[in-house]
C-alpha cells in the first residue's frame, strides 16, 4: 500500500529566515563560523560540582545506614550523631532521614547532569534559554545550596559549603563570560 503524501514545494523547502531574524543560538554559532560560546566550559565543569555532591550525599546515607551504631560521616568529618540514635527523636526518624539523603542526592545528581548536558548542547551553540535555564539553575540550586550549607558550617563545622560556593563561583563565571555572546544584537542588513 502506497501513501500518498502531500508534496511540499520547492519554494516553501528553500525559504530560511533572514540572517537579520536570529532567534537562536544556531544562527550566532554559524555567524561566528562555528566558533562556540565563550564560557561555556565553566558551565559544563560547574556540573561537576554538584555530581560529586549528590554522590556524596547518596554514599555518606547508604554509609550510615549500612553502620549504623558508627558516627554520621559527612565526607568532611563525622557529626556527633549516629543512625541508630536517630531512633531516640522519633519512630519515623530514620526513615525520613533515609528518604531525604537518597532522594537529595540523587535529585542532586539529576541537576548536575542537566547543568552539563544544557552547558555542552545548549549554551556551546549559543542559545538563549540554555543561559537563561543555567542562570536559573545558579539562583535556584547554587545560591540556596550555599546558603544552607554556610548554616549547616555554622551549627557543625563540617565545611560541605565549598562545593556550593564553588558551583555558584564556575556558574557565574561562565554566565559571566557567555553574556554578550548570547545578547549581542543581531547584525544590521543593508
Amino acid at each position: 500500500m502506497v501513501l500518498n503524501a502531500p508534496r511540499v514545494s520547492d519554494e516553501r523547502m528553500t525559504m530560511m529566515p533572514s540572517k537579520s531574524m536570529r532567534t537562536d543560538g544556531a544562527s550566532r554559532v554559524a555567524a561566528t563560523g562555528g566558533t562556540p560560546t565563550p564560557g561555556w566550559k565553566l558551565n559544563f565543569a560547574a556540573g561537576f560540582v554538584p555530581l560529586i555532591a549528590g554522590v556524596m550525599t547518596l554514599v555518606t546515607s547508604w554509609l550510615a545506614v549500612a553502620r549504623p551504631d558508627t558516627f554520621w560521616w559527612t565526607g568532611a568529618g563525622s557529626l556527633d550523631f549516629s543512625y541508630t540514635s536517630l531512633r531516640q527523636a522519633g519512630t519515623q526518624t530514620q526513615p525520613f532521614v533515609e528518604l531525604t539523603g537518597s532522594v537529595g542526592g540523587v535529585n542532586v545528581v539529576a541537576a548536575a547532569v542537566a547543568v552539563s548536558v544544557v552547558a555542552w548542547f545548549g549554551l556551546r551553540a549559543g542559545h538563549r534559554w540554555a543561559w537563561w535555564f543555567l542562570a536559573f539553575c545558579l539562583v535556584w540550586v547554587g545560591i540556596h545550596d550555599a546558603a544552607m550549607a554556610t548554616r549547616f558550617f555554622e551549627a557543625t563545622g563540617q565545611p560541605v559549603m565549598l562545593l556550593p560556593y564553588t558551583y555558584c563561583a564556575l556558574m557565574l563565571a561562565g554566565l559571566l563570560r557567555s553574556r554578550k555572546a548570547i545578547f549581542v544584537p543581531p547584525p544590521l542588513q543593508q
